[in-house]
């Protein structure tokens, strides 16, 4: 079970990733760097970020998961207050924390948005074809 949740988490991870790094933009904030696992620390106290957005007054922190939970929220908090901590020299940035996932139930996006967090969710068509190469048969 451990291997097919991690392999759900990766794929969350990379389907957000994509749909970002073309238009780097949450909330109508744009962003000028995108890095997936971002990870800030030594080897004994290190963090990783799943998606981190950066402009040159605001870092946005993207939790991804498969399926959110209400829990999740409490997670990004701490990534938020750590990520504050190991990158001084975003002490004056605006920092907004989001979460990601394929499955978000109503109860976690009312919840994030009480806490002024934003929901990132699939939503209809978006995929990208590959098709260099491609041929009838």
């Amino acid at each position: 079970m451990g291997a097919m949740a991690s392999n759900q988490g990766d794929v969350a991870e990379e389907f957000f990733y994509n749909s970002l790094k073309d238009k780097p933009q949450v909330g109508g904030i744009s962003f000028d760097t995108i890095t997936p696992i971002l990870i800030i620390g030594t080897k004994q106290a290190s963090n990783e970020f799943d998606i981190v957005l950066v402009n040159g007054q605001s870092v946005a922190l993207v939790e991804v998961k498969y399926k959110a939970h209400v829990n999740d929220l409490d997670q990004l908090q701490r990534q938020i207050d750590r990520y504050r901590q190991l990158r001084p020299e975003h002490k004056d940035y605006k920092i907004f924390g989001g979460i990601a996932g394929f499955n978000v139930p109503l109860d976690v996006v009312k919840m994030a948005q009480e806490r002024g967090m934003f929901v990132l969710q699939r939503k209809g068509e978006v995929i990208d074809s590959a098709t260099e190469g491609m041929r009838a048969h």
